[in-house]
């Protein structure tokens, strides 16, 4: 085979090659020449790749994981894109070593370094992988504050994470970064929590003995329609919403929700709305609201 078809090759296929396997098809000068003209990239030392695919999480992921030391694993956003939890590439390929002496890397390779020896998975390219649950563990632990809730809430709206395996990842992880947040918010998905403002909402408005009664995604069926709420008292057929920006700002959503509350009205059960700006800015008067519908409604009941 000459370069031109080693060249051909590596076009064709989003992976990369050690300097060994292309010398098999071409001399070292050869190769050489081919980076300096930009057929080919160095990824990483020994792991090369065609330019046209170089920058792509599958390449930069593949070039990582059989670059780092043995029982390496790739792990992080990367790992749930490739279980199709996540919609895009990661900025950065994140590989869990075992403790070793530093490599200087990219800025797009994070390294984590660990004791903790999981079981791994094999990829079709070969690449071992971590399992989703503890790629999550990682990702969130290298997340920003702002993105975390979401992260998590995200996979666990979709059932997509054993919520128990990511919980025995964490006892095995004492000094994890963010494993505090993490554990709280995994006991609230538990609980029926299903985004940042639903925690807002059971952290800092229906909290407390007063709301003793209220139970959390609660589901209700009004003739042939089902309907799933943030929050529900029984005793006084009351129901929360927590509105986010996201999920109830598009004309089409409100008009369900117009709906909605309708049907529910018709069996006594009386919606109240929380914008997602008072939730978030002024908890304590949304839960004095709550606290007057409930005892207005106790008349009734």
């Amino acid at each position: 085979m000459s370069l031109v078809e080693a060249i051909e090759l590596l076009e064709s296929r989003p992976t990369t090659f050690s300097l060994t396997q292309l010398c098999e098809h071409a001399s070292r000068g050869g190769v050489a020449a081919a980076v300096a003209r930009g057929d080919i990239t160095r990824v990483l030392p020994d792991r090369y790749a065609s330019t046209l695919h170089a920058d792509s999480w599958l390449v930069r992921s593949h070039a990582a994981a059989k670059w780092g030391p043995a029982g390496c694993a790739l792990t992080g956003l990367g790992v749930l894109l490739d279980a199709g939890l996540r919609p895009r590439e990661p900025e950065e390929v994140q590989l869990l070593v075992p403790h070793w002496r530093h490599r200087p890397s990219p800025a797009w390779l994070a390294i984590t370094s660990s004791t903790y020896r999981p079981t791994l998975h094999v990829r079709a390219d070969e690449a071992r992988v971590v399992d989703p649950e503890l790629a999550l563990v990682h990702a969130y632990s290298r997340a920003r504050e702002a993105d975390r809730a979401e992260l998590l809430y995200g996979l666990t709206r979709r059932g997509a994470l054993s919520l128990t395996r990511v919980r025995e990842h964490l006892d095995r992880l004492p000094r994890l970064r963010g494993r505090a947040s993490l554990l709280r918010r995994l006991e609230r998905a538990q609980a029926g929590v299903e985004s940042f403002l639903e925690e807002c909402g059971a952290d800092d408005v229906l909290v407390g003995i007063e709301f003793s009664t209220v139970v959390r995604q609660h589901r209700l069926a009004v003739r042939g329609e089902r309907y799933r709420v943030d929050a529900y008292d029984p005793v006084t057929r009351t129901a929360f919403e927590f509105d986010s920006k996201t999920y109830h700002g598009g004309n089409e959503q409100r008009v369900r929700d117009v709906r909605r509350d309708a049907l529910l009205s018709t069996l006594g059960i009386a919606t109240v709305r929380f914008d997602y700006s008072d939730v978030t800015t002024r908890p304590a008067w949304c839960r004095g609201v709550a606290l007057e519908v409930l005892a207005a409604r106790h008349v009734y009941a």
